[in-house]
């Protein structure tokens, strides 16, 4: 009879081994690198990057619809109304953008940073500073200037910039 209760113990014992071992593997799968959790978060973030660009050219195209509008009803010159110059200005004056600043809080020359909050948008990566700043490692939207186009990158929190896309400033209805 001890013979026998000796053997269930001991087969009792490794199923709770076998049991734990199972476990860790599937916590592992869920929580650890390239898990589950990882990627979706991952794929998250990649449709916030792409959202990002189409809410900022959104913007743009909405307004050229009222500047061409305006400028049609009141017998005035459309370009004079719809060209890069008023459509930056107004992502400026409406506070979607704003002039990036560097840490010593000096103005960087055509860059800017976007106000995600002022798009009204459930980026996962709102987290931002004011002007921008990476010092507590936050991640940033910005519009950079390049002869005359208009970049939209994505600054991690190591200040590795990923090119997300145009700003298009002649939209096509």
């Amino acid at each position: 009879m001890r013979k026998e209760d000796g053997l269930s113990i001991i087969g009792l014992i490794l199923m709770i081994i076998v049991l734990i071992i199972v476990a860790l593997i599937v916590v592992n799968k869920i929580f650890g690198k390239n898990g589950m959790v990882e990627k979706y978060e991952k794929s998250d973030n990649e449709y916030n990057k792409t959202e990002i660009v189409d809410k900022l050219n959104l913007v743009i195209k909405e307004k050229y619809v009222l500047d061409y509008k305006y400028a049609t009803e009141n017998q005035k010159d459309p370009a004079e109304y719809c060209n890069s110059e008023s459509f930056f200005k107004y992502l400026l004056d409406s506070g979607y953008i704003e002039q990036l600043k560097d840490i010593n809080d000096n103005l960087v020359e055509d860059q800017y940073y976007i106000n995600t909050e002022a798009l009204e948008t459930d980026l996962a990566t709102n987290e931002i500073n004011e002007n921008g700043s990476e010092s507590n490692g936050t991640k940033v939207y910005k519009i950079k200037k390049i002869e005359e186009k208009y970049m939209i990158y994505f600054v991690d929190k190591y200040g590795e910039e990923e090119e997300l896309g145009e700003l298009v400033m002649n939209p096509e209805i």
